[in-house]
């Protein structure tokens, strides 16, 4: 019973993760009508947040997207240490469950279908967690 749990837990952990890129500095290809950014986690020596947003005023970093546009937002890890988590509310509420592993790269889509300006914040516990409490989505019409 505990062998058949385990295989469906890694499975399922497998499946969630599915959109991991091998070579995290590879950003997605272009494609038609689709806004890709980069979004980097980082602890290099001081607590930096995303894309250095201890050094930004807030809102910090800010992504501006079209009403009915597609949107990667290509999430890097480069911690050597510990996990960071990414959310963007609305447009993706669970954010990475339990954070993105250190070294690691995640991808994730959707489309901006509602307009508005929408918090992009950690949504787990680290030791830059503060400074990664202020971004914005911007979802223009």
């Amino acid at each position: 019973m505990i062998a058949v749990a385990g295989f469906f837990v890694a499975a399922y952990a497998l499946h969630l993760f599915s959109s991991e890129t091998s070579d995290c500095w590879n950003r997605p290809a272009s494609a038609p009508n689709t806004a890709i950014f980069t979004i980097v986690m980082s602890n290099e020596g001081v607590n930096v947040g995303f894309n250095g947003s201890a050094y930004h005023p807030a809102p910090w970093p800010v992504m501006n997207v079209t009403f009915g546009q597609n949107v990667i937002i290509h999430v890097v890890n480069n911690d050597t240490v510990q996990a960071h988590g990414f959310q963007v509310i609305h447009y993706f509420d669970t954010g990475i469950l339990g954070g993105l592993a250190p070294g690691k790269c995640y991808d994730v889509k959707f489309t901006a279908n509602l307009a508005g300006s929408f918090t992009v914040q950690c949504n787990i516990s680290c030791s830059i967690h503060l400074l990664m409490q202020s971004g914005r989505l911007n979802v223009n019409s």
